[in-house]
């Protein structure tokens, strides 16, 4: 991609974007960038007092922004149905859903709907929030969903659907490898769908590498070993938000682009963008269709916009 960086985006003018987790790390920096470029941007953000300090330092740098804050909790699906019931109400199209938001490796807990909390917050709110914000995005011409992944996924095994909350045995890195794959499974099983049904949208996935952003807080407040290997690779292999924020703005913006293509750095951590191969369990399409099932019996979002095949 030839040293692709967040200048080389084309115009966004007239086009909308909400960005989950906005307020903070690569999510910020992707509004900055975007709204730079001319979009409406919607900074979805569980906290309106932390989007309202981001939306006051993103005018600093872009006075000319247009931003709107709208409050998304995707640990609760109340909150995520609110929310795409006021955009849908508000805007008449959706040209880049960022699906960025996450969490990393916290204590075990529990959503408001009683999944865990990595699944539920990083996997199935964005799964409900893409489901009902589909209608609009199919209206809208050449529209993306960027669902932004981690090269975590492939720490762990497959998707555990014996136990996907975690209540047999909790273990934090696993939890967030196994969220982190389903966000893959469901980026490419929602390109089969788009595919099966001729729709002119694309759904991509992205890594930021290792972008030091709030993401790292839990690991940086472990163990004595897990704290000093934070801190003596942290400074080699970490790059900051904005660099982060390079991939999933790729994957959003670039004309090149297909859908079901994966982008990150070069070096895993950090580096250039290119496309990234998914290994085998990301591209499994039974365990892709399978959860999918899953996720739409948990949500009780069902994409039935995208029943009807085209011939």
């Amino acid at each position: 991609m030839n040293g692709w960086t967040a200048k080389d985006i084309p115009s966004q003018a007239g086009r909308v974007v909400v960005i989950t987790g906005a307020n903070s790390g690569v999510g910020y920096e992707s509004a900055v960038a975007l709204a730079g470029k001319g979009a409406q941007v919607i900074m979805a953000s569980r906290s309106i007092d932390k989007a309202q300090r981001a939306q006051q330092e993103l005018l600093q740098d872009v006075p000319t922004a247009k931003v709107d804050l709208m409050r998304l909790d995707l640990s609760d699906l109340r909150s995520v149905r609110a929310f795409a019931e006021e955009f849908n109400a508000s805007y008449a199209r959706l040209d880049i859903l960022m699906n960025n938001a996450g969490i990393m490796i916290p204590p075990y807990g529990k959503t408001t709907d009683g999944f865990e909390i990595q699944f539920g917050t990083n996997h199935l709110g964005h799964f409900a929030l893409t489901g009902l914000l589909l209608p609009k995005l199919l209206i809208t011409p050449a529209a993306r969903i960027v669902t932004v992944s981690s090269s975590a996924y492939m720490m762990g095994g497959q998707i555990n659907f014996g136990d996907l909350q975690s209540e047999q045995r909790y273990d934090a890195w696993g939890a967030y490898s196994q969220s982190k794959l389903a966000n893959l499974l469901f980026m490419m099983e929602l390109q089969r769908k788009l595919e099966r049904t001729d729709a002119n949208v694309i759904s991509v996935a992205s890594h930021p590498g290792y972008a030091a952003t709030n993401l790292q807080k839990y690991t940086e407040n472990g163990g004595f070993l897990q704290q000093l290997g934070m801190g003596i690779l942290k400074p080699i292999l970490s790059q900051n938000a904005e660099l982060g924020a390079t991939y999933q703005l790729y994957a959003a913006t670039a004309a090149n682009v297909r859908g079901g293509e994966f982008y990150g750095p070069r070096f895993v951590m950090r580096g250039e963008v290119v496309k990234v191969a998914l290994n085998a369990r990301a591209r499994d399409a039974e365990a892709a269709a399978r959860l999918w099932a899953v996720s739409e019996q948990l949500t009780g979002v069902r994409y039935e916009v995208l029943q009807t095949v085209v011939a």
